[in-house]
């Protein structure tokens, strides 16, 4: 059975389990920092992270450096939205305006925005649980330790609140951070409601010209404000990680847009296989636009030898990713359009997939042994089936697999031919 076909070097992002092909559909792989303490991962950054590169993250995650810049044609395509529309984006680039009026709790005014360094602007308010005071302790460990980076918290709410917050930090030997009371509401009329923020805490960065070179919520916000820190950030990266990241997903409406024309009649497979074509060289490293154009082949466009022989292509492209040549096996023996299914094919595929995983994944010999259930083999498909079902999970990803057992012993459906349509009641 088949998982998210990943792009390379994406971790694995279990798909849906059971025999329905129509819960098979790619969606994207949400790619997890961890989460790791903010101080600490600033200084570690500061000394040693290096830029990121590859796969677009998850926008408030993205930490691309000043390094050379990549070539994003997916963030130039038609593909991506207009930039203004993305919260995101918004202010990134601009000039902030000039520190507002505020009552300083602690440390010495702000006059003027950082020329050494970014500046980093934390929003928060005492009425605000969560994480709120280790934030403000590592902010100001990061300030005190980073003599490049200016560190300021800007606190709304009562006086006497804030300053119980501030006198209660955690930590032996806890240092305050530089503390504005916004008491007017001045900094967050003109600084963090400009950037369209309205959750806290919030952080705001700029660089040393006081551009805003980021923003977004403290809690998500970890390894972006790691790279501002260490002078690896880049906002026109950035821009471009966002913008890529949306013209992904419009990619994927417009290639199930027009595969769902061809099914009623109002398209060609010819006009998938363009659309396919155009997404594969827009973005060639996501195998899912290929396994898109190799289900076209073998299905609505009715050529099996083009299909498998760009199915062997894709292969060769992703020799080391089980998830993508686990695919290629699954979508053979599995989707009921096709015409002429090579078993071989699917055989071998399966078998490099399982290779790969040592024969110890769930996905991987399910999909093994539906490829000996087509081939007739009854005996040999319960019997890798039995293997996939003793290390399936008890979720709803689970339960498609041991439905599948229960098709293959049950007598209601004959080697050779496909079970039917399964759905786990227990399916979100």
């Amino acid at each position: 059975m088949t998982a998210e076909p990943a792009t390379e070097g994406s971790s694995r992002s279990p798909g849906p389990a059971g025999v329905d092909y129509r819960s098979r559909m790619p969606t994207r792989t949400r790619r997890t920092m961890g989460h790791l303490a903010f101080a600490g991962s600033l200084l570690l950054a500061a000394l040693s992270t290096a830029p990121t590169a590859g796969q677009t993250p998850i926008p408030d995650q993205s930490g691309e450096g000043q390094a050379a810049p990549v070539d994003r044609p997916m963030a130039r395509s038609k593909y991506a939205p207009d930039p203004s529309t993305l919260p995101e984006l918004r202010m990134i680039g601009t000039l902030a305006p000039s520190p507002p009026p505020g009552t300083m709790i602690e440390g010495e005014p702000v006059t003027a925005w950082n020329d050494d360094g970014p500046t980093i602007l934390v929003f928060w308010s005492p009425f605000v649980g969560g994480r709120t005071a280790e934030h403000l302790a590592q902010t100001a460990d990061v300030g005190l330790q980073l003599a490049s980076v200016d560190t300021i918290s800007i606190a709304s709410g009562p006086r006497p609140r804030i300053e119980t917050v501030l006198d209660t930090l955690p930590g032996r030997t806890a240092s305050k951070p530089r503390t504005v009371h916004d008491d007017t509401g001045a900094w967050k009329r003109t600084i963090l409601d400009a950037t369209g923020q309205t959750r806290l805490p919030a952080v705001v960065a700029l660089d040393a010209d006081g551009r805003v070179i980021f923003h977004g919520p403290m809690d998500t916000s970890t390894m972006a404000l790691a790279n501002v820190a260490s002078g690896k950030w880049s906002a026109d990266a950035y821009r471009d990680n966002v913008l890529e990241y949306f013209a992904r997903q419009n990619a994927s409406t417009a290639l199930a847009e027009v595969n769902g024309r061809v099914r009623r009649g109002t398209a060609t497979p010819a006009d998938a296989i363009a659309v396919a074509d155009e997404l594969i060289a827009l973005d060639p490293r996501n195998g899912s636009r290929q396994i898109a154009k190799f289900d076209i082949l073998i299905t609505s466009a009715a050529d099996p030898e083009a299909g498998y022989a760009y199915g062997r292509e894709i292969a060769a492209r992703f020799p080391d990713n089980y998830l993508i040549l686990n695919d290629l096996a699954w979508h053979t023996v599995n989707l009921p359009d096709v015409g002429e299914r090579d078993l071989d094919f699917a055989m071998e595929m399966s078998r490099r997939a399982n290779d790969l995983q040592g024969y110890m994944d769930d996905s991987t010999l399910d999909t093994l042994a539906r490829v000996w259930w087509m081939r007739g083999d009854a005996a040999e498909a319960i019997r890798w089936q039995r293997r996939a079902v003793a290390r399936a999970l008890d979720t709803w990803h689970g339960d498609a697999t041991r439905a599948n057992l229960d098709a293959y012993t049950g007598g209601y459906v004959q080697p050779g031919q496909l079970p039917p349509p399964y759905r786990s009641d227990r399916r979100p």
